[in-house]
């Protein structure tokens, strides 16, 4: 019964660790998606899932997505979209934006090469 509570316990804080990984890189890849081209939200579900063999379920999509709005790193459009009215709101990456992406992708590039240095012996290329 204890081996199969720890083993329970184990996976609760694998899923955990996961978890706080993609909530500390959703607003890189959301902004990385922004500069390649506009998208709407489920698109960037649905691309995340393609890019990653369906592995990276991107969290709490709306509430980031209003935040880097808040902070002048992304505009919304709304777009007609049919006939009868529908519309879909469209996000674009801005010029605070592009630079806050690039800022961030360095500091993860940066944190990954040293934590794949510590983990697998491998020597950072600054």
């Amino acid at each position: 019964m204890k081996k199969e509570q720890a083993e329970t316990s184990i996976e609760k804080k694998v899923q955990n660790f996961e978890t706080q990984f993609k909530k500390s890189t959703t607003q890189l890849l959301i902004l990385h998606l922004l500069s390649k081209r506009e998208m709407y939200a489920y698109e960037f579900i649905s691309e995340t899932l393609k890019l990653t063999d369906n592995v990276y379920k991107m969290p709490l999509l709306y509430h980031i997505m209003n935040k880097l709005e808040s902070d002048g790193f992304i505009e919304k459009s709304r777009r007609e979209i049919s006939e009868n009215n529908r519309v879909r709101v469209y996000y674009r990456i801005t010029e605070r934006g592009i630079h806050y992406l690039n800022e961030i992708t360095g500091a993860y590039s940066r944190l990954s090469q040293s934590v794949s240095s510590i983990l697998f012996g491998e020597e950072s290329n600054p």
